[in-house]
Formats: structure tokens, C-alpha cells, sequence
């Protein structure tokens, strides 16, 4: 058995960080709770100086946003998102959190949330997050286009733009010519 993820509580409402260790209490073979923390700031000394595997993160705080202080730690440890807002869920999932938790927390969901942290949060401490943030990038900046698919019967056939001679319009259609003779007909634009 593994040893249990280190976990530092954080959230500025008391009442929600009580509840969170009394739900966690029923997974302490898996997540330990060794802090927790009341503001943003706080929450930085306590993950830089105690080196947590998991933080519990509220992201509406009165100093720093959860997402301020995602920025601010030189070490990243797996996050799960606590809060009452679901506007955020998106931004969070693009800092690679575990998962997403809405307030009030209710304890089928934290177990579904401790499932996915026992699946992938081992993995997450050997990755380097801004390399694969850069990897992310560069797939979702838009490639530019090369060549003209063009549908005739089942195939597909993909006609390089500096191969085509000119394209004429004829009704809905549009015939594609190219420099070696060949005629396309496409219902593209």
C-alpha cells in the first residue's frame, strides 16, 4: 500500500475547512491531513514549506484567488477545487486539477474525486506541468491548411493547394482543376 497523499486544507471559511477533514476522515488510508490554511497567502508558506502531495482548494478568498496562488507556487502539488461557484470549473480544469468539487461537498462525490486522485495522482508528481502546458499550446494553435479535401464516392481526396489550376463555380457546386488536367466537383464553398 501506498503511502497517503500529504494534504494541506484550504479555504477561508472555517465551518468549510472542518467539514472537509470530517469527509476526509473517512479516506485517511488515502489522503492525510497535515495543515490547513485560511487565506492565499497563508496557503503559499504552508504548501512551499511543507511540500503537500494534494491541496484542497477554494478558489473565492478575501487576499488571493485559488488561481493566484496556482501561479504563485514554484512546485505544484495535485489539486482538487472546492467552491461554491461553478463558473470557474473550466479554468480550473486547465490547471490540471484532479477535480472540481462544488460546495456544499457531498460525500459520494469526494469519494468519486478520491478515485480519480488514486488513479492519476501518483502520475501527476512526475510531470512537469508548464512542458505539458506548452505541449497543449502548441496543439491548440490552428495549423494552416494545406490542401482542399474534396468527397468523391467514399473516398476522400486531398488536393494540395499549389497543385490546383483555378476552381469554377457551376450552380451549387464548384469544380476543382488542376495543374495536371484533373477536374473535382465538390459542394463546398
Amino acid at each position: 500500500m501506498n503511502q497517503p497523499f500529504k494534504a494541506i486544507v484550504i479555504d477561508d471559511e472555517p465551518a468549510a475547512r472542518r467539514l472537509m477533514k470530517n469527509l476526509l476522515q473517512e479516506h485517511d488510508n488515502v489522503v492525510e491531513v497535515i495543515a490547513e490554511a485560511s487565506t492565499g497567502k497563508e496557503a503559499i508558506e504552508k504548501i512551499e514549506s511543507l511540500d503537500p502531495d494534494l491541496i484542497f482548494l477554494d478558489i473565492q478568498m478575501p487576499d488571493l484567488t485559488g488561481f493566484e496562488v496556482i501561479e504563485q507556487l514554484k512546485k505544484k502539488p495535485n489539486i482538487i477545487f472546492t467552491t461554491a461557484y461553478e463558473q470557474y470549473a473550466i479554468k480550473a480544469f486547465e490547471t490540471f486539477s484532479i477535480d472540481y468539487l462544488l460546495k456544499p461537498i457531498k460525500e459520494e462525490r469526494l469519494e468519486q474525486s478520491i478515485e480519480k486522485l488514486k488513479a492519476f495522482g501518483r502520475l501527476n508528481q512526475s510531470i512537469n506541468v508548464n512542458g505539458l502546458q506548452e505541449i497543449i499550446k502548441q496543439f491548440q494553435s490552428p495549423k494552416k491548411a494545406t490542401a482542399l479535401p474534396i468527397k468523391t464516392g467514399d473516398r476522400i481526396n486531398l488536393i494540395r493547394f499549389e497543385n490546383i489550376s483555378y476552381l469554377e463555380a457551376q450552380d451549387k457546386y464548384v469544380c476543382v482543376f488542376t495543374i495536371d488536367g484533373q477536374k473535382f466537383l465538390t459542394g463546398s464553398t
